[in-house]
């Protein structure tokens, strides 16, 4: 994807979708680094990352109610796996793809869905990007419950490839209506987590 590179424009993150699944993507996000090299160097590390727990389920209903027969579908994130690259001196590659969960509820009436989600990168407490994709998946017409895993999605960050951590880091979850926002409030238990 071709880029106009103004001085402030060079300064912001980009963000990409690559056609490939997310086959090759086996380290996890907080471990970054890629494979064996001769280089005595470490590989540099990739921002931190937060799913927010009402961001993490997609409940997805036919609009008479929220019961288990108005349910279409209903996708939660399992696994965030990527890795981090030096992109050039200046510039810190990382890719990311999520797994998700995906369950077919009795309302459907369609053999595909759209599924929206989001990567917000944040710079310190301010947002300096923000793009939502959308991850189509196919019912298999044997199973009521499936896992798929979404595009990898390429961001470079204009910081120098290091092994110490950068002011930048990820949100990522899916784009919910204000009222899958609400119902996600109401009646999911949020999750919490503990860093190490």
């Amino acid at each position: 994807m071709p880029y106009v590179f103004t001085r402030l424009r060079s300064l912001l993150p980009r963000v990409t979708a690559s056609g490939a699944l997310a086959m090759g993507l086996m380290t996890a996000l907080t471990g970054c680094g890629g494979g064996e090299t001769t280089s005595t160097e470490f590989a540099p590390a990739c921002p931190v990352t937060h799913i927010p727990s009402e961001a993490a389920d997609y409940y997805l209903y036919n609009g008479k109610g929220t019961s288990f027969g108005d349910l279409i579908a209903r996708a939660s994130i399992v696994k965030l796996e990527g890795e981090c690259s030096a992109g050039g001196p200046k510039d810190l590659k990382t890719r990311v793809a999520l797994h998700i969960t995906v369950e077919r509820g009795p309302a459907s009436t369609t053999e595909t869905l759209n599924i929206p989600w989001f990567i917000a990168v944040l710079h310190g407490d301010r947002i300096v990007n923000k793009h939502i994709f959308r991850h189509t998946v196919t019912f298999p017409a044997n199973l009521a419950t499936f896992d798929t895993i979404s595009k990898i999605i390429t961001i470079d960050l204009p910081i120098p490839p290091r092994n110490v951590d950068s002011d930048y880091r990820f949100e990522v979850g899916f784009q919910l209506s204000p009222h899958q926002l609400e119902y996600n409030q109401i009646h999911l238990k949020h999750a919490t987590y503990q860093a190490y």
